[in-house]
């Protein structure tokens, strides 16, 4: 006699056979709500630090919060759960988002990292009950749950622990947790014996977590000219930046491909790899996208003020572009269509000449300089969609 409710084996296995259609769900997209909060926060904590100390910290603190939207993402991805009980766990990591977005100004600080490690330490405590307890519930997918939990709670353990050190032992420690975090996936799909079966539909949440952080960017573009006193300088750069933004939305778009996690899991291994080359280069184009958002809205108020680029800012914007165009590359080359080898280079020369820009900016007005990345940008686009035809 099966102890297990079939209805609580059903709400875990999810209904993934013979079932190719799979969007994310009304709760998936009210989820990702919270992280809009996480991801302007660290707009914010960026846009009030445009110096070198401002953009180590946004980028040490992006990839933890990214890291929790991809592990809650995934799970419902592989277990299709939005039912019952799941739900008001998922209802309940919402708050805990909002309470970890919170303590992100105060992150890297000694007592607001104790706050953050404390947060965040409860969060992955749910990701790791999770796996354990899909590890019970279904049979076909133990071995790959099995790995996931024993992982993760190493890192947990890191996580806690971390709480009563000091820094900079603290932050050594979460180092070390997100990197069996995030290694986890790649080790365990490369070494099991068989990949469970599951209808992905993690290329669109990919593609809605790009509407999210392109979101942030035109809101900061609003942002910069809510103050405008309507000089043709200040009006010609924030139409720059938008057109940027505009841009930055072609060129994702233009080539997304909703199979690719899901062909994956039905490839070789080979094909897996390139999955993961394809999830993890987001993290550096959603990271990308909102450098350049906040680097517009400080262009712009660097015009309004009549002041120049401060060396900082000309990194976020110069950089942020050559970060989107590289990281956007390497997710492209990934899919099956994958890319021309001419396409690749253009896209590298264009990086190039971008991070040039950022060397360069302290020396350019706030509108040349965005100026010319959406010069940059459109052409790319412009040619891109020449070559396809």
């Amino acid at each position: 006699m099966n102890p297990i409710p079939r209805q609580l084996l059903q709400l875990y296995a999810g209904d993934h056979k013979g079932n190719r259609e799979r969007h994310a769900t009304w709760l998936e997209l009210f989820f990702d709500l919270v992280f809009v909060v996480a991801i302007a926060e660290l707009a914010h904590l960026l846009h009030d630090h445009l110096d070198w100390g401002g953009i180590a910290s946004f980028a040490i603190l992006f990839i933890p919060v990214w890291w929790l939207w991809i592990d809650f993402s995934y799970y419902a991805d592989q277990f299709n759960v939005e039912q019952g009980f799941y739900r008001l766990i998922m209802l309940g990591i919402m708050f805990g988002m909002i309470v970890l977005a919170l303590t992100l100004s105060e992150a890297l600080q000694v007592e607001g990292s104790a706050q953050f490690a404390s947060v965040y330490t409860a969060l992955r405590l749910v990701i790791v009950g999770l796996y354990f307890q899909a590890w019970r519930l279904v049979p076909q997918s133990r071995e790959l749950t099995k790995r996931y939990t024993l992982s993760f709670s190493v890192a947990l353990l890191l996580w806690l622990v971390s709480i009563v050190l000091p820094p900079p032992i603290r932050f050594l420690l979460w180092g070390i947790a997100l990197l069996i975090e995030i290694m986890t996936g790649p080790i365990t799909y490369a070494t099991i014996r068989s990949v469970p079966q599951q209808v992905s539909h993690m290329d669109e949440r990919f593609g809605l977590f790009v509407i999210i952080v392109l979101g942030e960017a035109i809101i900061a573009v609003a942002t910069g000219v809510a103050d405008l006193q309507w000089r043709w300088y200040e009006v010609l750069t924030a139409i720059a930046g938008f057109i940027a933004a505009v841009s930055l939305w072609w060129m994702y778009f233009e080539r997304a491909d909703d199979s690719v996690i899901h062909s994956a899991l039905r490839g070789d291994r080979r094909a897996l790899m390139r999955s993961y080359v394809y999830g993890y280069s987001h993290v550096f184009l959603f990271m990308g996208i909102v450098a350049i958002g906040v680097g517009i809205q400080a262009a712009i108020e660097a015009a309004a003020a009549a002041e120049g680029l401060s060396p900082a800012l000309s990194v976020i914007l110069g950089g942020g572009v050559a970060l989107y165009l590289l990281s956007l590359t390497a997710v492209q080359w990934a899919t099956p269509r994958s890319l021309s080898r001419r396409i690749i280079v253009l896209r590298g020369i264009a990086a190039i000449a971008c991070a040039g820009l950022a060397g360069l900016g302290t020396f350019l007005t706030p509108f040349l300089m965005v100026g010319l990345l959406a010069l940059i940008l459109i052409g790319l686009s412009r040619i891109e969609c020449l070559r396809s035809k």
